[in-house]
């Protein structure tokens, strides 16, 4: 059995490939719960969007005979690889109110010199032939298993170190990750903070590895912190196609 840190390794790379493969278009309807509970307010977002991966732009159609409109792919692309570095943006401002909410998710450099993409490993070389064995580490987290691991799926606990956390504006880190152990592909990827959590779940149709379920917590303050308000966001995934060619001609 591989050590934590190999195994995220190697289940990084794995969703590097499946996002490498990713359709030209995909079409899909998303349920989106949105509660406010200190306000009492909810709101439910029902939309029909047909996406082009290569550059994200989506076709969204509120359901059943609402707004029609060009923007990102609502409210997470389906193809998104959460082992990334990435901004997430899901300030929709009133969240209750506004007639038309859209979402922005984007992926950043993992290092200098690097397109932004998702997190990719490469094995390093020892410059002495004569050394066997070689020990790699993660820079930025300390990965263990989780003690609910099993032979179907293992359960990764992700502990960001000071590396990454030390002057870092960002309000939440990894912190699970759960891996189909046949697929060696994630099933569930979760970050964590103060201020906001993120979860996002994966399923496997029509052989593309794509979101089934994405969860949002956020805590908005006030000026000066005097206030604050948090949402929840609970988005579902159905209805998957993969055409070839999108059924509106804005995206071609």
């Amino acid at each position: 059995m591989l050590t934590a840190d190999a195994e995220f390794r190697s289940v990084a790379n794995a969703a590097f490939a499946a996002w490498q493969q990713q359709p030209p278009y995909i079409a899909y309807r998303v349920d989106v719960d949105v509660e406010v509970p200190g306000l009492k307010q909810s709101r439910r977002i029902v939309r029909a969007v047909e996406t082009r991966t290569r550059d994200n732009l989506a076709v969204l159609q509120d359901l059943p005979q609402g707004q029609n409109q060009l923007g990102g792919a609502f409210p997470v692309p389906p193809t998104f690889d959460a082992l990334s570095y990435f901004k997430l943006d899901f300030h929709l401002g009133d969240p209750i109110r506004q007639h038309n909410p859209l979402t922005a998710v984007t992926m950043l450099s993992p290092g200098a010199g690097l397109p932004p993409q998702p997190l990719r490993y490469s094995d390093p070389v020892p410059s002495n032939p004569e050394v066997t064995v070689v020990v790699t580490t993660l820079r930025n987290y300390y990965a263990q298993y989780a003690p609910d691991s099993n032979g179907r799926i293992a359960h990764i606990v992700m502990q960001p170190l000071p590396a990454l956390t030390r002057d870092n504006s960002s309000t939440f880190y990894l912190k699970d990750v759960y891996v189909d152990t046949a697929t060696n592909l994630p099933t569930r990827v979760a970050y964590s903070g103060t201020a906001a959590d993120f979860a996002v779940d994966y399923t496997i149709v029509a052989n593309h590895w794509v979101i089934s379920h994405a969860s949002y917590r956020a805590t908005i303050f006030a000026p000066f912190h005097i206030g604050q308000t948090t949402f929840t966001t609970e988005a579902t995934y159905s209805t998957f196609t993969f055409p070839d060619s999108p059924q509106d001609a804005r995206l071609k």
